[in-house]
């Protein structure tokens, strides 16, 4: 069976990708490689967009430890919401909102919220027994479940020196939406309407 994270929505946008840093390894999206490819490089794009650094290439350097959240809903700004531990254990918290909506191509799409900030020592560890408990690093990165216009959430993680990524297509329960939830509101605490969270 051909393993596939992708919603139909990105079936019909018409995406390049000029991307130096590598922001996913191969084949995690799809076993298909022309499909693979696309996602990658669709959600490299984005990541560019709200200029977020790759947390692959922290891995491949055994550099840090992050986590970070972007959403990518249909008819919305995209989002990245990125938490940084640092190794006295408190936490920096980055969220970035980029125009246009995620499901359409944008070709003058720019950053227009970056905020940066330390939280807690409490607040940060709160959040790392949480992807403990959710079991965040067993997950499988991709499920079928997938639709036409809804959200993209990733979640990405990199720890001495591992990095993965967990994909769902509108998640409205599980463990991917309580940490999306977790670092988009609970942490970065982004005001954003219940309507318009799929």
């Amino acid at each position: 069976m051909r393993r596939m994270c992708v919603g139909a929505m990105l079936l019909v946008a018409v995406l390049t990708s000029t991307a130096q840093d590598k922001y996913f390894p191969p084949l995690v999206f799809s076993n298909d490689v022309r499909l693979d490819e696309f996602v990658s490089n669709w959600y490299s794009s984005e990541l560019e967009i709200l200029e977020e650094p790759s947390l692959l290439g922290i891995a491949e350097r055994h550099s840090g430890e992050a986590y970070r959240f972007l959403w990518l809903r249909s008819f919305h700004h995209p989002i990245a919401v990125r938490l940084d531990v640092r190794p006295d254990g408190i936490g920096v918290l980055s969220s970035k909102v980029a125009t246009g909506a995620a499901g359409f191509p944008r070709k003058s799409a720019h950053l227009i919220e970056n905020v940066s900030r330390p939280i807690s020592r409490e607040q940060t560890q709160a959040f790392l027994r949480q992807v403990k408990k959710l079991d965040f690093w067993a997950l499988p990165s991709c499920d079928e479940h997938r639709g036409e216009d809804g959200a993209e959430w990733i979640v990405e993680a990199v720890k001495e020196g591992k990095y993965h990524v967990v994909v769902r297509w509108s998640p409205k329960e599980g463990q991917i939406h309580e940490l999306g939830l977790t670092l988009a509101i609970g942490l970065a605490d982004l005001q954003i309407p219940k309507e318009d969270i799929y």
